[in-house]
Formats: structure tokens, C-alpha cells, sequence
């Protein structure tokens, strides 16, 4: 289903109408928001051809799956942008596809998002008597997006540190799984981010960029800004998670080595008095020292003095 909004600058009002509705030229004051989150590869293959939209913008617009992209035609410009839809980093079921194509007058937007919330503010203002361009309109969408990242890393801030308290004090397996659980979301957000951030980048430094013909300096280094301290953020965020990942793996390691250690002290201890009882244990009939009156208490004897001096040697070499 296709839903148009446009705004008559004659009343100075919106309405909903059809595409059969539309004038053939629409007047210089005129703006129309068509939202084709709804419509069928017919319909906006329909769309696709009532505003001479390019093949390859047509194709890219409407895929439900694209890496964030630029790109223009004569009088349309295709923007693909992706926000983060689920409340934490807990689980990563997919993200807000914001697909958007414009030109001065018309907007023209596919939006996949499995959160309701978040997709309502992906969503132009329609204010009547107001003068909001499609420039505003994209720019409020490109904030967005980069809100619906900044609110949940602000709040892993506090649990990532209270994450870092547990696992210095009380870290097990269930808290590990928690921290590659995140890791795993900050990657998938991280590439993202950098597509993102690449696209206001290179808007920066190219004079001919597509941005260039509805934003102005100000605004794309804005935009920039936004994007690339997002990905510092999760840059951040991932690398002081593999730290923690990195401190557990060692101090578990450590105690695995202590008790080794001391594993092995008890074994070296304990290996020279089995050789000995092996000694006489093995029954032979010519073994001289089983004649002797106090051969077992001297045997019991050395084999003390010999374990007493091998801990008193662990302990001058400082292995306990």
C-alpha cells in the first residue's frame, strides 16, 4: 500500500491522496512524503516510474538488506542509513533499514523496522503552516538514526562498568558469555557505523558530493560528527570488553598455575618416598637391610628427613 502526504501551498495544508491525484508538475512550493513501508514490488515499481527513478537506485532503494550508501541521479538522491532497533546490546535481531530517496520537493521512504517506537521517529513531521524542506525532513531521519545508537551506549557506559567490578571481584563463565554476547553486537554495530560515518566523510571533501546539493558544510560535518563519535564509542566499548575477556583468561591461568603448582610440589614430595616403598616392597629374599632390627623406623626416618629437605628447598627458591 502507498500513502502519499502533500502539502498544497495553496491552503497551506497537508492531505493524504492518491497517486492519480498528484499533478503532473507539482508547484515550486509543493512537498510530498511517500511511504512505501507497506507497498508491493508493483507499487513501487509504480513510483519508480512515475518519478524517472534510475534502474540501479531503484534496485538498491528497494532491498530490505544494503550497507548504508550514497548515491544520485539527475534530480533523485539515494540515502541508505541503518539505526539500531533493539532496547540494549543484550541481543542483535537486526537493524532499522531506513531507506530514503529525495529531490528537492518528494521524499520517498522504505522503512524495515521490527521496533514500533523507533519507527515513528523515523518518520518526517508533517506540520501544516510550516515551512520544512525535504532537507529538513532528511536531516531530522539522519538524527535519528544516530539517536537510536547514542541513548543505548550512553547506557552501557554504567552496566559495562559494573560489568568490570563483577568480573574483578566474582568473574565465571555466565559473565564471560555476557561480555562475547556484547562483543559480538559492538561489531556488528561498529561496521555500521563506519559505512556510515564514510558517507559524511567523503561529503566533506568532494565538491561535487550529492549531499552537497541540500546540505551545507555545516550541517554534513554535523552529521559527521554524530557518526564518528558513535563509532569511537563502540571502538571504545569493544576493546575495553576484550580487556576484560584478556583479565579473566589471565587470572583464571594464574590460578590454574598455582594450583598446579602446588600439585606439583606435593608430587615432587612424594615421588622419592614411593620410589623408596617401592624398594621394599618388591619381596626379594636376599635384600640385606630387611634383617636389620631398625631398618623400618630408619627408613621412615629418612624418608622424613628427605621430604622435610625438599620443602625446605621449594621454600629458599621461593616456589611456596
Amino acid at each position: 500500500m502507498i500513502l502519499l502526504s502533500y502539502f498544497e501551498p495553496e491552503t497551506n495544508n497537508w492531505r493524504e491522496c492518491t497517486l492519480a491525484q498528484l499533478p503532473t508538475n507539482l508547484p515550486a512550493e509543493a512537498r510530498l512524503w511517500i511511504n512505501l513501508n507497506n507497498a508491493s514490488q508493483e507499487e513501487q515499481l509504480q513510483i519508480m516510474q512515475r518519478f524517472a527513478i534510475g534502474p540501479t537506485l531503484a534496485e538498491d532503494f528497494s532491498r530490505e538488506r544494503h550497507p548504508p550508501k550514497l548515491e544520485a541521479q539527475t534530480d533523485f538522491t539515494l540515502l541508505i542509513m541503518r539505526g539500531y532497533a533493539d532496547t540494549d546490546f543484550s541481543e542483535y535481531s537486526g537493524s532499522a533499514q531506513v531507506n530514503l530517496l529525495y529531490s528537492k520537493q518528494v521524499l520517498i521512504s522504505r522503512i524495515h523496522c521490527h521496533n514500533p517506537q523507533l519507527l515513528k521517529q523515523l518518520e518526517p513531521q508533517l506540520s501544516s503552516g510550516t515551512n520544512a524542506t525535504i532537507a529538513d525532513w532528511v536531516k531530522q531521519l539522519t538524527l535519528a538514526v544516530s539517536a537510536s545508537y547514542l541513548e543505548k551506549l550512553i547506557n552501557f557506559e554504567d552496566e559495562q562498568s559494573d560489568l568490570e567490578d563483577v568480573m574483578l571481584h566474582r568473574g565465571n563463565d555466565e559473565h564471560m558469555a555476557r561480555i562475547m554476547r556484547y562483543r559480538s553486537v559492538l561489531r556488528k554495530i561498529n561496521r555500521n557505523l563506519a559505512y556510515q560515518k564514510d558517507i559524511f566523510s567523503d561529503a566533506m571533501y568532494e565538491e561535487q558530493n550529492p549531499l552537497l546539493r541540500h546540505f551545507n558544510s555545516a550541517d554534513i560535518r554535523d552529521f559527521y560528527e554524530k557518526f564518528e563519535r558513535l563509532h569511537s564509542m563502540t571502538d571504545m566499548y569493544y576493546d575495553q570488553l576484550s580487556d576484560l575477556v584478556e583479565g579473566y583468561l589471565s587470572t583464571t591461568s594464574h590460578q590454574i598455575n598455582e594450583r598446579m603448582k602446588v600439585l606439583t610440589i606435593v608430587s615432587t614430595i612424594f615421588i622419592p618416598l614411593t620410589f623408596i616403598a617401592g624398594i621394599y616392597g618388591m619381596n626379594f629374599i636376599n635384600m640385606p637391610e630387611l634383617q636389620m632390627m631398625d631398618g623400618y623406623f630408619i627408613v621412615l626416618i629418612a624418608m622424613a628427613i628427605g621430604g622435610v629437605a625438599g620443602l625446605t628447598w621449594f621454600k629458599i627458591r621461593g616456589w611456596w
